[in-house]
C-alpha cells in the first residue's frame, strides 16, 4: 500500500494544550492528529477555524481542513530520544494592541517551546477522496504550498524535508516504532526491564462537532513489546519498522 513519507521539524514548536491559559501556556510534546491536518490543510489551501460559523449556532459544521482530511489516516515518529523534545519557558510581551485590557493592550505571556522538534510522518489515503490525496502528495513531491504551513504558531514556519511515497505492507509485529493510540493497562506495556522507556501523553484526536472541541486519546511511544491483543487495527511496515496509523 502507497504511503507518503516526509520528515517534518523546526527549531521551535507550539501545540499549545486548552486546558492551562493562565500564567503559563503549555505545549504537547509531539504534533498531534488535529494539529498535523491543519499542517496539511495549509499545504493544500483548505480553510481553517470559522468561529462565525459556530457564533451563528451552527453547531455540526467542522474545519474545512478537517472535515476534507480526517477520513485520512496518519502515522507520526519522534525523532527526539525516547520520543521526547526539550522544552523550555519563554517571556515575551504580546502589544497588539487587543491582547489584553491592561492599560497599553500589552500581555505579557510566559509560554513553552519545544526546542528542535522533528517527526517523521507517514500519511496514507485510506477513505480520503482521490482528487484531494493525489493534490496532496503532488504538492509534497513537488515542494509547494497554498498557504505556509507552522508548527502550532505562525512564528514557526515548518520545514519539510525527505518527501518521497513508500510501499508499505501489513504487519503483527509486537514492537512499534511510532506513537500509537492505547486505552489499555499501561501496566501491560512495562514489562521490558531497565532497559525499557514508555512515553505517554494524552493530547488531541479529532474535533467534536458542538464548538469543535477537542476529543482525546492517550498516545504511547516505547521500545518495549506489545501484547498481540493490544495490536492497533492499522499496522503497516516497510520491512524493517512498524508504524502504526491512527
Amino acid at each position: 500500500m502507497k504511503s507518503l513519507r516526509f520528515t517534518l521539524s523546526g527549531p521551535a514548536a507550539c501545540f499549545r494544550q486548552p486546558d492551562v491559559n493562565a500564567k503559563v501556556y503549555f505545549t504537547y510534546n509531539n504534533i498531534h492528529k488535529v494539529a498535523l491536518l491543519g499542517l496539511l490543510g495549509a499545504v493544500v489551501g483548505l480553510k481553517g477555524y470559522d468561529n462565525s460559523r459556530i457564533n451563528d449556532g451552527d453547531e455540526g459544521v467542522y474545519p474545512e481542513f478537517y472535515e476534507k482530511l480526517s477520513p485520512m489516516l496518519v502515522s507520526v515518529v519522534p525523532n527526539g530520544k525516547k520520543g521526547y523534545f526539550t522544552k523550555k519557558i519563554q517571556y515575551f510581551n504580546n502589544s497588539v494592541g487587543y491582547a489584553s485590557k491592561e492599560q497599553g493592550g500589552i500581555l505579557q505571556v510566559r509560554e513553552q517551546w519545544l526546542e528542535n522538534p522533528s517527526w517523521t510522518i507517514f500519511l496514507m489515503q485510506h477513505e480520503l477522496e482521490d482528487a484531494l490525496w493525489e493534490r496532496l502528495c503532488s504538492n509534497f513531491l513537488r515542494g509547494e504550498c497554498v498557504f505556509i504551513p507552522y508548527l502550532g504558531r505562525n512564528d514557526f514556519p515548518a520545514q519539510i524535508e525527505n518527501v518521497q511515497m513508500v510501499e508499505l505492507t501489513p504487519s503483527k509485529e509486537a514492537h512499534i516504532h511510532s506513537l500509537f493510540l492505547y486505552d489499555g493497562d499501561l501496566k501491560m506495556l512495562d514489562e521490558g526491564g531497565p532497559s525499557q522507556y514508555l512515553f505517554v501523553e494524552t493530547a488531541p484526536i479529532g474535533l467534536v462537532p458542538v464548538h469543535n472541541f477537542y476529543e482525546f486519546g492517550r498516545y504511547v511511544f516505547t521500545n518495549g513489546a506489545i501484547p498481540e491483543k493490544s495490536l492497533p487495527s492499522h499496522l503497516y511496515t516497510d520491512g524493517e519498522r512498524q508504524y502504526s496509523f491512527y
